[in-house]
């Protein structure tokens, strides 16, 4: 049935043969070259899109506001619990009055390794005639457990 790649047990060895693939399942599970857990890949995220919206937003401000999006929805209530410790007037997007705030967004994370990762990111904020923004492809790297935004590159302002 298995082509020659399964060796031949009798029947009573069944079991034998389920361990053996299972044994070949946890193999190839275990040398996928993915580390870490799903839970700190969620971390990680968090970490990363804190680190572009800090490298954003002005010096921390009281008085300062902005909506933020992230992949086109609301941040999270811990990204926003995080940042609002030093602009507590950060909103989510769904709060922005007639797209008549400053808004800042990070989309499309993508891990580039294991301590590498690149967004899109931007800013948008309303002018007297129409709206202005700046937005690029972030690089982060990690260092010494810190995300750091390392560049910006294909940056382009409106």
């Amino acid at each position: 049935m298995w082509g020659g790649f399964l060796p031949e047990f009798s029947s009573e060895g069944l079991m034998s043969r389920y361990l053996w693939v299972a044994v070949v399942c946890v193999a190839m599970v275990g040398c996928s070259g993915q580390s870490g857990t799903d839970t700190d890949r969620t971390t990680d995220a968090l970490d990363v899109y804190e680190t572009v919206i800090r490298h954003q937003l002005p010096k921390p401000s009281a008085d300062y506001k902005a909506y933020l999006t992230i992949d086109g929805k609301n941040p999270s209530a811990e990204l926003l619990q995080r940042l609002r410790r030093d602009w507590p007037n950060l909103k989510p997007a769904s709060e922005e009055p007639k797209e008549k705030g400053h808004r800042i967004s990070v989309d499309e994370l993508k891990w580039t390794g294991r301590d590498s990762a690149e967004v899109k990111a931007g800013q948008w904020f309303p002018t007297k005639f129409a709206g202005e923004g700046r937005f690029g492809d972030y690089h982060l790297i990690r260092k010494a457990g810190q995300w750091i935004v390392e560049k910006v590159t294909n940056e382009v302002m409106s």
